[in-house]
């Protein structure tokens, strides 16, 4: 993993030196800080995927979960209530359509794909229903202010990501509840047998995956100084590329949150130059789907050469207890 990390670095800054050739304007500290304040809510939602994915399991959802969030979040606010009370519902929002995902993944064993898929257009529908596509704006100006702010020429919102990051790390590979994800991604079954408590793990990492989009929405609302319905349009296809750019497949048993960061830097970066190379939204999605293609056969193939590996004397695989 870390030997792909290194490769994707490398990849990142040839894509930044070609970038910068073609458009004078991509190494300028505005545009850098425009890439950087994008990558948060992405970087946040990419986190909880990232580690639903090495469960073998995923959610296509996070996209609607922020905007619904971001909607609860305004609307509260609007009618009245303090901002921090606003902000808490909306994390709680997104923890409750993470716990509605568990519930019918981990408890009901319906297929994660069909019960994300159903509800990514639930959550979407009830934010334009609710509102009417009527947007909230005027926030006050703490929260605008750390959602546009910065220091030292680092936003604010950066600062969280980073903390998100460094906690889910330690969690993934310093804690008997991350070995379990590793187990249950390398082979359900078996994790069962092993004790691992597979229903309840899963159920938890929905609603982590929950609380992330309703992070995501607060560091949305805060840099847009808006909540709307349509808030992160089609943004879960960022969030799933940057998780299997990093390594992480769609098989599970594997992964890390350092190449999710890294994928997330080589999307975001080049998703910065084709806007100022003015390549239109249609053509930007042709070249991410292509590359999401791409990761997922890489991935199926680095799984398939990993398996045809006879194990070392003594070394057990990656996720096994």
């Amino acid at each position: 993993m870390v030997t792909r990390s290194l490769f994707l670095i490398i990849v990142w800054l040839l894509l930044v030196a070609f970038f910068s050739a073609l458009t004078p304007g991509y190494l300028t500290v505005n545009n850098l800080l425009g890439m950087t304040r994008h990558l948060t809510e992405v970087g946040i939602m990419s986190i909880g995927m990232t580690l639903l994915l090495i469960a073998g399991t995923i959610d296509l959802s996070v996209a609607s979960q922020l905007a619904l969030a971001s909607i609860v979040l305004g609307w509260t606010y609007r009618w009245g209530c303090p901002i921090e009370l606003s902000i808490v519902l909306a994390l709680m929002t997104g923890m409750t359509m993470g716990s509605l995902n568990g519930l019918f993944v981990a408890f009901l064993r319906f297929p994660a794909v069909v019960v994300t898929l159903a509800t990514m257009a639930l959550f979407r529908g009830l934010a334009m229903g609710l509102t009417g596509g009527a947007k909230v704006s005027g926030f006050p100006d703490g929260l605008i202010q750390f959602g546009q702010g910065q220091i030292f020429f680092i936003p604010y919102p950066l600062f969280l990501f980073g903390a998100i990051a460094l906690l889910a790390g330690f969690a993934l590979h310093r804690t008997v509840w991350g070995r379990y994800l590793f187990a249950i991604g390398a082979g359900e079954t078996a994790a069962r047998f092993s004790g691992v408590p597979v229903n309840g793990i899963r159920f938890s990492l929905f609603v982590l995956s929950g609380l992330c989009s309703g992070l995501a929405s607060v560091v949305y609302v805060a840099r847009f100084n808006t909540a709307k319905a349509d808030a992160a349009m089609a943004a879960e296809m960022d969030v799933i590329t940057a998780a299997l750019l990093g390594g992480t497949p769609l098989t599970g048993g594997t992964g890390t949150l350092l190449g999710t960061i890294v994928g997330l830097l080589l999307l975001s970066s080049l998703r910065r130059g084709l806007d100022l190379m003015v390549v239109g939204t249609e053509q930007q999605a042709v070249i991410i789907g292509a590359i999401l293609i791409v990761a997922v056969a890489a991935g199926q193939v680095s799984v398939s050469f990993r398996r045809l590996l006879p194990l070392k004397r003594g070394k057990e695989p990656e996720g096994v207890l």
